[in-house]
């Protein structure tokens, strides 16, 4: 393991769109609130997601990435879609530097998500992270989301004999 980050979010408590805010535990400081960083030595990450659906509407939630220093922010991967009230579920997502895909895919930009739930995209993702939270029509009341960033990288092994 390089580097755990852990978001401690909530969703919004009505219908809307909203990236993370608080403080990320373990992220570099002058990345800014709501932000996991740095992950640039990484070369996979292993993204984890406790969560459960919002009071009276859907929940979406997204992991976007920037390769230029916040301005532009890229959909990396979309958990499951909550229903309403959706008990408590635990989700991973494993992403990598090293793929052999041949197939592209369509994501969201900024506060635009757009990548499919249950998807994910492989492949380079920056030096950052953040989260971004869709809360459906109907949506009464927020719920907490937690998700934990863990960025590792190969170790060489030595060989003898």
């Amino acid at each position: 393991m390089l580097y755990y980050f852990l978001f401690n979010e909530t969703s919004p408590p009505a219908p809307s769109t909203i990236i993370s805010s608080g403080v990320v535990e373990s992220a570099a400081a002058y990345g800014g609130p709501g932000i996991a960083m740095p992950l640039n030595d990484g070369n996979s990450l292993d993204i984890a997601a406790d969560l459960r659906g919002a009071t009276g509407g859907t929940l979406d939630v997204y992991v976007q990435y920037s390769v230029n220093s916040g301005r532009s922010w890229y959909d990396l991967a979309h958990f499951p879609t909550l229903a309403a009230g959706a008990p408590l579920v635990y989700f991973r997502a494993p992403v990598s530097l090293y793929t052999n895909s041949v197939n592209t895919s369509q994501v969201g930009k900024n506060l635009a998500p757009a990548l499919a739930p249950s998807a994910m995209v492989n492949g380079a993702f920056g030096d950052r992270v953040r989260l971004v939270m869709v809360a459906g029509a109907g949506t009464t009341a927020s719920v907490p989301v937690v998700v934990g960033v863990t960025a590792q990288r190969e170790f060489p092994r030595s060989r003898t004999g």
